[in-house]
């Protein structure tokens, strides 16, 4: 059940008594939009981070996605869900979205520490037209195989042709499915045996709202039994 809002204070949500097991339970299809939100996006965590460029009918654009990972092999793609449009511009397309749509391509970029504010300069919904990578001061370079442009100082670049782009729910999402033709990586991270070093990566991750996010501080290996170590 959820309590209604008023103007200094948002509604509220009456938290079930425990069952046997010792779980709360909630109906997420009786939750409005924002709270369906604010409870899956905080529960799904961590959450790798795509920033995503792309030139087209809206201009050069730069926009991250927390909705993302990688999601199959033979070949490697990728996937990022574009979510609606807010404010002034509540109801029209994002500009990722347009450009995909009349380009079929774009380039995704995972985040370091090094490059999260100039990340979170690139997530206000900008007018067209307007390039994200100058506000944030991200140094552009040509990509090999595809016209958007890639932020190289980046630790990893993708540059992806679209497969397919799914439209999810009556919000709704839009599902952006790509193949990863071209990888770029910043010297050092990938060695002789395509391993990946992750510290030197140093991805952050999206966790709740507001604002909050992860780095990778800690690790472990655990592998499955009977299977030796990889190497």
């Amino acid at each position: 059940m959820t309590t209604s809002p008023t103007k200094d204070k948002p509604a509220l949500v009456v938290v079930p008594e425990p069952d046997e097991y010792g779980a709360v339970g909630f109906d997420t299809r009786e939750l409005p939009w924002d709270q369906q939100y604010k409870l899956i996006s905080s529960t799904v965590i961590p959450r790798p981070i795509a920033l995503v460029s792309t030139d087209g009918p809206a201009g050069i654009n730069v926009a991250p996605f927390s909705f993302f990972n990688a999601v199959a092999l033979g070949p490697p793609m990728v996937m990022f869900c574009v979510g609606p449009t807010l404010f002034a511009k509540r109801g029209e397309e994002k500009d990722t979205l347009v450009n995909v749509r009349a380009t079929r391509e774009f380039v995704v970029q995972l985040v370091d520490d090094a490059n999260k504010e100039k990340m979170n300069q690139c997530t206000p919904e900008y007018g067209a037209g307007v390039n994200e990578a100058e506000i944030a001061g991200f140094r552009t370079g040509a990509s090999k195989r595809v016209a958007a442009p890639r932020l190289v100082e980046c630790p990893v670049q993708l540059e992806c042709v679209l497969t397919d782009i799914h439209t999810l729910g009556d919000t709704p999402y839009y599902m952006v499915i790509g193949e990863i033709v071209y990888a770029h990586y910043r010297d050092g991270i990938v060695d002789d045996r395509l391993r990946v070093d992750m510290q030197k990566m140093n991805p952050i991750g999206r966790l709740s709202n507001p604002g909050m996010y992860a780095r990778i501080t800690d690790s472990f290996q655990m592998l499955p039994p009977g299977q030796p170590g990889n190497s």
